[in-house]
């Protein structure tokens, strides 16, 4: 069955309503006129200031909470995590879970830390960060249009990861697309410190290793890594 624009990508923004946060930081559900929509916006354009949480350390006990039952604590705190970086399924991120708690004993480091390095260092989530997309589902159509470039080799697929010394390069057929996307965008939040970004040739360089500690800013709202992991390792 093919899945069509229409049922992939407008149900993503009704998803946000019952969490009750934007998500993902659009100002694209600031214009949506439909009755159903004014509490939501009334609530986002109350809070101007900006929350920045700390994904690892920051923990909110299941009992102490503003939910009452726990499991609606962690499915409400799961779908916030996989709405922010584009709708990932549930067999992807159980994949990534694992990886990360394997490699934490390997290494011994906090899982949290390198369930964060793992999501940072996608395709789709560096193209945004560099503000080359305006969305995760922009970033996602790029990539399997045949557009995006690794180290001169075609990628296209979204979950591919990143290390340092990797160079990503854009077709020149989408260049006015990506310009016109970094100067609509507010730059905010600014690039990551890992990323060399090159505007006039439309280049990503990622010149370091990534630090979770770079990537406070992006998480304006809470999400409990460790109730997280929690829940896809029972």
């Amino acid at each position: 069955m093919r899945i069509t624009k229409r049922q992939l990508y407008r149900p993503l923004y009704k998803k946000f309503l019952p969490l009750k946060k934007n998500i993902q930081t659009t100002n694209k559900i600031l214009k949506f006129n439909k009755l159903k929509w004014q509490k939501f916006q009334h609530s986002f354009s109350k809070n101007k200031k900006k929350k920045i949480y700390n994904p690892v350390s920051y923990f909110v006990s299941n009992f102490k909470n503003f939910y009452s039952k726990k499991f609606k604590y962690n499915l409400q705190n799961k779908q916030r995590l996989s709405l922010y970086y584009g709708k990932l399924r549930k067999s992807y991120l159980k994949r990534v879970v694992k990886l990360a708690l394997r490699e934490s004993k390997r290494i011994n480091m906090r899982a949290s830390i390198l369930l964060v390095q793992k999501l940072e260092t996608r395709l789709d989530t560096i193209l945004c960060r560099a503000h080359f997309c305006y969305s995760y589902y922009n970033a996602s159509q790029m990539i399997s249009h045949k557009k995006i470039y690794v180290n001169d080799r075609l990628i296209q697929h979204k979950f591919f990861e990143l290390k340092k010394g990797d160079l990503i390069t854009v077709d020149k057929s989408i260049s006015t697309n990506v310009k016109s996307n970094i100067l609509q965008s507010k730059m905010w939040p600014i690039p990551p410190k890992h990323l060399y970004i090159n505007y006039k040739t439309l280049q990503i360089l990622v010149v370091e290793n990534i630090k979770y500690t770079n990537c406070f800013t992006y998480y304006q709202f809470l999400i409990d890594f460790n109730s997280f992991i929690r829940y896809y390792t029972r």
